[in-house]
């Protein structure tokens, strides 16, 4: 059984790609909320990501592997490493 109120709670999910016709189309194609998730925030790179996804704390990030200034999995693991 759930905690009261959590059966409920959207998932905070984070988008980060660097090209804007991709990101764009994810973000359009799902139907966040019918699946219980929140777009909690986007980002064209992780250098750009990692401050925003520190603060937002979402609970799902979606990243590109391969990025300009820092790649994906550089980023999961600094997040990773924050929490």
């Amino acid at each position: 059984m759930e905690p009261e109120g959590e059966e409920n709670r959207m998932l905070k999910t984070f988008l980060v790609e660097d090209e804007v016709v991709v990101r764009e189309t994810i973000k359009r194609m799902i139907p966040w909320e019918q699946y219980g998730f929140e777009l909690a925030g986007e980002a064209s790179d992780g250098e750009m990501a990692l401050p925003l996804i520190l603060k937002s704390k979402p609970d799902l990030l979606i990243t590109d592997i391969k990025m300009p200034f820092m790649d994906g999995l550089t980023l999961c693991k600094l997040t990773r490493c924050a929490r």
